[in-house]
């Protein structure tokens, strides 16, 4: 076996002859050795890498094991749901290579694609960071490679025959800047796409991961569940060619790779150089100062990531559903953390008073840079041709405004943009000034440069490393054997700068020297300056020798402070200056490195030349130096934050850790960088110190928490709405995430805050669903897992129907997608079971192979349609699939080892087995609960309780706080749970358990407490979830229990799918629901009490609507509460009323009195959900001339008789009328509509409106979708 071999420290001494001639290695004379082998992994004696020249040990590991009967030797049998990657730095270069290994699928493969291998990149604007994939594609093998302008170097194969399960096959894929992507099977190449590209990029890691790899997740999960067999896992630096291929097949060292002569062709595309060389340094000096931007935008989206200094990051965003080549394949991801129309405009504001003159990109966008101040119109700058990925343009000087990069091709990137003052004035004296010389024959050992070495090590290849030194003047050092530096090196070296000369290595001689360095320096750094030795090459282009500087950042040298491109013109010294960000150093050292497109350009090049180190008044520096890692910290947690990622092994975490680590070092009391550090920390330091708003004199304190509380839901959902939600009516978080957000809409709504407003918000990102294609047939247009899915656009059409009740566009939306699931996902399975058939699915495609088979507890979120349509018009299919999937759970409920009744996890469609443990302990295991909760609720069989009853033995009754209802009350458990409830709530636990000890106790102590901690939550999470640039479905000002206090139960939260409220509220007054505080005590289906406090001047009138109600006849009984005893002192206003779901009675609120309205059901009625309904609403009415034309809708449990259209004016007065026909009822989920014309009348027709109603005023579903305007 091969020995295990790891990257070493290449020391060897050459002579001196020698040492000159490898520093006078020219790339034009650049030799291609043969290929090298990077990484092995046979598996014969673990996981460990048997050669490495990364590290060799997985970097994580979970569910693989190894099986003797591999393909040679042992291989890794890699489980649906496991994961084994490895660190790719030095083990994979994206330049140029070979991957390859042995596969069988284990069992059987079929139609269904899945992933084979990944390699992901070190940081990306995509959520999935894929930079190379192989695919099982469900007929033979896709493999691709990524290049730095997202487009994916596609190849796809069919096989003639689906492989055995047994059957080891031989996948290797090459790629190479200079010719593409080649992949061969078996020894024998199947498929090639020749092309030139920039592969250039620093990678993550490499191996097995189904869903994601990444530097912030590694996971198998959702659709991605498909393990299968690797054996001999073997990458080289080159692009073998037919010859190597066929050794690697044969488990042998290949020799040979694909002849490259044309080295220098994509390293001068890469650099921009092949189209042009930039500006020459004219004069002796020249200052470049690095213009931060004040603000960068995409529509109304924050947008860092094009001028974060890192160029694996992108603007745009990265469509999953892409028009970039190779991009948009079988796995159809939901867009996430974009605009439908973002990336067309970047807009990019500069700081008041600063002046730019020169703009560089790097990226391929084309198109036009304008430039604006304040309204006045753009004025064009410049034009950028399509082609080119690096460019450097002067520009007349523009002072403050906006600069507007306008995209032609939506997607096509800008890696980074870079705005810069090019001018001619001296380098500033400084606080203190620091020298270094650059020594080319200084070995580079300090031990402070060796993290910076072995970072150059993994991220370049052997020809892009070449390492130089800069030390103060006598400063000691070694001298270096030849070995240390390439021996056919490209033109680029690295600049090493160590923090302090005190780092020596061990086992070598003293070095008498002193203390010299910037550690503990208490300055600040303003930049640096270059004195660029005359070159004594030939000019590369344009009678000019091209140069890139970049100055890594020190905490994270993936990162450029500064990135700037000149020309010298041979022979001729010039001095940068360059300013850059300001920074307070950490004993970090500094990296510069200077790449350039002249051949022969090499470490001995810059022998001698000076770097100086500028240094400014600390208070000066530290502006700059806080904004900087502030936006840094705040832009990468926005991507984690809904991973929590919080190990370093995940190289994402560990650059916020150290972003904000040094942002709190230099500003110990910086208040936002305490406020994240407390939410990664998960407040195991402790809460930040909070001030709580005091009550006004006489305002109870429960009622002015309360109403406080909802301040702040509003002024987050108001920020969203202003600062994020554009026409089109996304928010810029990827539609299918704007849906999760927008869920927090409809409870507000009905707590009466801005009904109306919330409302056309909402029908904005409903009708941008269906704008956008999301739909097809009822279900998602894209093929996708079982609760993205529901994200697609499902819950939104379930949201709508909270604020729009009866409307026939919303009805019949959600009627599609209840059929589409009864016809085509939940069906019955051989035993007769009622389960999901697919876990992955859309409107389109259905995946049934046995991966794709099982029902999850995510599952059942889709299920909102069918909870609302039952509870709509009792519509038999929805309850059908509701207590048929109950039914078939209970029937899988087994006995655990502990003697405990429990239900499974997962089922299995076709063969009813379980997995995953029990479902208490999976994931989105209480959104199931609302399954049983509707069975029960429809069918009355206790039987259904049994599974609430499991989750209570579990995890008390907390664990049902899920469900919407009062379910304590509800299921008179009260006796037996609250003594429980309470003693939580008294020992300082607040949430579900303070409203549940108020419920029992009466005492408002536990409403005071809950509402404290949810002003402090909210006001100290607020710049987080607005300003922070979290992603769209992780941002919430939790709503949940002001909802159950208000409402009486929770109407609609995130992935709580049954509606539990009583009530809900408009107020007539802007602004009133905000001044009341309501709670509804103890309610159920037949009585229920409103305590309400006025905390204003003046009354307010409102409606309350009911909803989880007997319809009936109903007694109400009001009066003032003048004790705080939630009773009715003096006399009482007692009358009937008629309350049913969505009816309304009106209540007045006095100013600073307690009032209560105690409700009881006296006589039930016709339930509400048996009933005929017309309906008519939104594009129901056209106009054609003197005619309108009404399409009427039948939307009950019944068939709508004879009915009546009435054409009103303004004023409500009868101008015409026209008889409806009968139509039967929608039970088999179809719309049934008839159309009626009514006269038009000459004149004034503002106002007009059309209302439907029965023959003789019969009772309907509801009344809210009788009336229609005529626009």
């Amino acid at each position: 076996m091969p020995l295990h071999v790891v990257r070493s420290p290449r020391r060897t001494r050459l002579s001196a002859s020698l040492m000159l001639l490898l520093l006078g290695g020219s790339a034009g004379a650049w030799a291609q050795g043969a290929p090298q082998l990077l990484f092995h992994v046979s598996a014969d004696n673990g996981f460990t890498a048997d050669t490495a020249q990364g590290e060799a040990v997985p970097n994580f590991q979970d569910k693989v094991k190894r099986v003797p009967d591999g393909a040679h030797g042992a291989a890794i049998q890699w489980e649906d749901d496991g994961v084994l990657s490895w660190n790719a730095p030095g083990n994979i270069q994206a330049q140029r290579g070979t991957l390859g290994f042995f596969w069988r699928p284990r069992y059987a493969v079929g139609e269904a694609p899945f992933v084979i291998f990944r390699v992901g990149y070190a940081d990306h604007s995509s959520w999935d960071m894929a930079w190379l994939r192989i695919d099982w594609n469900g007929h033979g093998f896709d493999a691709f490679v990524t290049d730095a302008n997202l487009a994916r170097t596609r190849v796809s194969f069919k096989l003639d025959a689906l492989p055995s399960p047994e059957q080891w096959q031989h996948i290797a894929f090459g790629w190479d800047e200079n010719h593409g992507v080649r992949l061969y099977v078996d020894g024998k190449e199947v498929a090639r796409q020749e092309t030139t590209a920039d592969y250039d990029a620093a990678l993550d890691q490499l191996g097995l991961a189904g869903r994601v790899m990444a530097p912030y997740q590694v996971q198998s999960r959702y659709n991605f569940l498909r393990g299968s067999d690797v054996d001999e896992i073997r990458v080289y630096d080159q692009l073998l060619d037919p010859a190597g291929m066929s050794a690697l097949a044969a488990n042998k060292a290949p020799s040979t790779a694909v002849a490259d002569t044309g080295a220098m062709r994509a390293w001068n595309h890469r650099f921009g150089w092949d189209s042009a060389a930039p500006p020459a340094l004219a004069s002796p000096t020249t200052t470049i100062r690095k213009i931060e931007f004040a603000d960068t935008k995409d529509h109304k989206q924050w947008m860092w990531k094009a001028t974060d200094g890192i160029a694996e990051t992108t603007w745009p965003g990265v469509y999953n559903r892409s028009r970039l080549p190779g991009r948009n394949d079988y796995f159809q991801l939901p867009d996430w953390n974009t605009y439908v129309e973002g990336g067309q405009q970047l807009d990019l504001t500069l700081p008041e008073g600063e002046t730019v003159n020169r703009i560089e990109v790097r990226g391929a966008a084309f198109g036009a840079l304008s430039h604006s101040v304040g309204s006045a119109a753009a004025t064009t700058l410049l034009q950028r041709p399509q082609g080119v990925v690096r460019s450097v343009d002067p520009i007349p000087a523009q002072t403050g405004g906006v600069l507007h990069f306008r995209n032609t091709a939506q997607e096509t990137p800008i890696q980074e943009i870079w705005a810069y003052q090019v001018s001619d004035a001296p380098e500033p004296t400084g606080t203190v000034k620091q020298r270094y010389l650059i020594d080319s024959q200084a070995r580079p050992d300090y031990l402070n440069i060796t993290a910076l070495r072995d970072y150059i090590d993994g991220r370049y290849p052997a020809a892009e490393r070449s390492t130089v030194m800069a030390l103060p003047k006598g400063a000691g050092s070694r001298r270096r054997a030849a070995d240390t530096l390439p021996a056919n090196p490209l033109p680029i070296v690295h600049v090493l700068i160590p923090s302090g000369v005190g780092d020596a290595p061990a086992a070598q001689p003293l070095i008498r020297s002193w203390a010299h360095s910037w550690e503990n320096m208490h300055d600040g750094l303003d930049g640096v300056a270059i004195d660029l030795p005359a070159l004594d090459l030939p000019a590369a282009k344009d009678g000019l020798i091209p140069l890139n500087i970049r100055i890594k950042d020190p905490i994270w040298p993936a990162r450029d402070m500064i990135d700037v491109s000149v020309s010298v013109k041979p022979n001729e010294k010039r001095t940068l200056w360059l300013d850059l960000r300001d920074r307070i150093l950490t004993a970090d050292s500094l990296w510069i490195s200077i790449a350039s497109g002249a051949p022969g350009f090499n470490a001995g090049s810059l022998d001698g030349a000076e770097i100086r180190m500028v240094y400014k008044d600390r208070a000066e520096a530290k502006k700059e130096h806080v904004a900087d890692r502030f936006n840094q910290a705040r832009d990468n947690w926005g991507f984690l934050v809904e991973e929590h990622t919080t190990s370093k092994r995940q190289r994402l975490y560990a650059r916020v850790y150290a972003d904000l680590t040094d942002l709190l070092r230099v500003d110990p009391d910086h208040e936002l960088g305490r406020l994240y550090w407390n939410y990664i920390s998960y407040n195991s330091q402790g809460k930040p110190p909070f001030a709580q708003p005091e009550a006004p004199k006489g305002v109870p304190l429960w009622a002015f928490r309360q109403t406080e509380d909802l301040k702040y839901v509003r002024r987050f959902v108001d920020w969203w709405i202003d600062n994020r939600q554009i026409a089109y009516g996304d928010f810029g978080g990827g539609i299918s995430d704007d849906t999760d957000l927008t869920q927090q809409w409809p409870g507000l709504a009905l707590m009466g805050v801005e009904p109306d407003r919330l409302n056309r918000s909402l029908t904005a990102l409903s009708d941008a669903v269906y704008r956008n294609g999301m739909f097809s047939n009822g279900l998602s247009t894209i093929e996708t897992d079982e609760l993205h899915a529901y994200e697609e656009g499902i819950n939104a059409n379930s949201a709508m129907l909270y604020l729009n009740w009866g409307d026939p566009l919303t009805v019949e939306r959600l009627m599609e997608t209840v059929k589409a699931f009864d016809e085509r996902i939940i069906l019955p399975n051989p035993q007769g079971h009622l389960l999901f058939s697919s876990n992955w699915f859309g409107g389109n495609k259905v995946y049934r192979e046995p991966n794709w088979q099982w029902q999850k507890p995510y599952s059942f979120p889709a299920l909102h349609p069918a909870f609302l349509m039952g509870q709509y018009n009792a519509d038999p299919t929805g309850r059908k699939l509701v207590t048929g999937l109950a039914d078939s759970y209970l029937a899988h409920a087994y006995t655990d080892d502990k003697g405990r009744w429990a239900l499974p996890n997962e089922i299995n469609w076709a063969t009813g087995k379980v997995r995953g443990g029990e479902l208490n302990n999976g994931s989105g295991g209480g959104d199931v609960m609302h399954t049983f909760w509707a069975a029960w609720r429809w069918t009355g069989d206790d039987k259904y309780l049994k599974a609430l009853d499991y989750r209570v033995q579990r995890g008390g009754p907390g664990a049902l706080a899920n469900l919407g209802e009062n379910f304590v009350e509800v299921l008179g458990k009260g006796a037996d749970w609250n003594p429980g409830l309470v003693a939580d709530a008294d020992a300082g636990n607040t949430g579900f358990t303070s409203l549940m000890a108020w419920q029992a106790t009466g005492d408002k102590k536990y409403l005071e407490a809950l509402h404290a901690d949810g002003i402090q939550a909210k006001a100290q999470r607020e710049y987080m979830n607005t300003e922070g640039h979290w992603w769209s479905d992780r941002v919430e000002a939790p709503s949940e229990f002001l909802q159950r206090a208000r409402l009486g139960g929770i109407a609609l939260k995130r992935n709580q799918s049954w509606p539990g409220h009583t009530v809900s509220w408009r107020f007539a007054q802007p602004d009133a629901a905000e001044q009341v505080a309501l709670l509804v005590h103890a309610p159920s289906t037949e009585r229920f009490k409103v305590i309400a406090y006025n905390t204003g001047k003046r009354a307010v009138d409102a409606q309350m609507s009911t909803w989880n109600v007997t319809a009936g006849t109903w007694r109400m009984t009001s009066g003032v509460d003048r004790d705080g005893d939630d009773r009715i002192d003096g006399r009482a206003d007692v009358r009937e009323v008629t309350l049913e779901r969505s009816a309304s009675v009106p209540l007045r609120f006095a100013p600073g009195q307690a009032q209560v309205v105690e409700f009881e059901l006296i006589q039930a009625g016709t339930p509400v959900e048996q009933r005929p309904d017309l309906a008519v609403g939104r594009g129901d009415v056209r106009v054609d001339g003197r005619q309108v034309h009404v399409t009427v809708h039948s939307l009950g449990h019944v068939g709508t008789p004879l009915g009546t259209a009435v054409l009103e004016d303004a004023g409500g007065r009868e101008l015409a009328r026209i008889e409806i026909p009968a139509m039967a009822a929608p039970t088999d989920l179809v719309p049934k509509t008839t159309t009626v014309g009514l006269p038009l009348p000459a004149g004034n027709r503002s106002g007009l409106k059309v209302r439907v109603m029965l023959a003789e005023g019969g009772a309907e579903v509801t009344q809210l979708n009788n009336v229609v305007a005529v626009e």
